[in-house]
């Protein structure tokens, strides 16, 4: 499974590091510094996945997952939600949607590949 992800986090160093564990993986990976970055790049890229923050500045994690989810162009797109300090609780209502998961910082990463293969279909996402 290669996937095309955007990738949002507001803290650049964790942004790259993960970024550079999904590429070793063969994975296409664009960077998003907060959740108006990444909902552009999704609407414009359409990608498979998009992982982001909960908490970074502009438009909040839940907040982008939520547009994603009612613009037509990026509805459907899996989302993982990262958080240190978000109760999964405090996120109840967007992870009723069947394509949203969260995942608590630090990320385990056999965590994180587990959520991918549940969310893309074999092969990636398709429409």
């Amino acid at each position: 499974m290669i996937a095309d992800i955007v990738l949002a986090d507001d803290d650049g160093d964790l942004r790259k590091a993960l970024s550079d564990w999904l590429r070793s993986r063969g994975h296409v990976v664009r960077e998003a510094a907060d959740g108006a970055q990444a909902f552009a790049m999704a609407a414009d890229e359409r990608p498979h996945l998009v992982i982001m923050d909960v908490v970074m500045t502009g438009l909040y994690g839940p907040a982008t997952a939520r547009k994603l989810e009612d613009f037509p162009g990026t509805h459907g797109i899996p989302v993982i939600l990262m958080s240190g300090t978000t109760d999964q609780a405090a996120l109840k209502d967007i992870l009723k949607l069947p394509h949203i998961r969260f995942l608590r910082k630090p990320v385990d990463l056999k965590a994180l590949d587990k959520t991918m293969r549940e969310l893309l279909p074999e092969g990636g996402f398709t429409q």
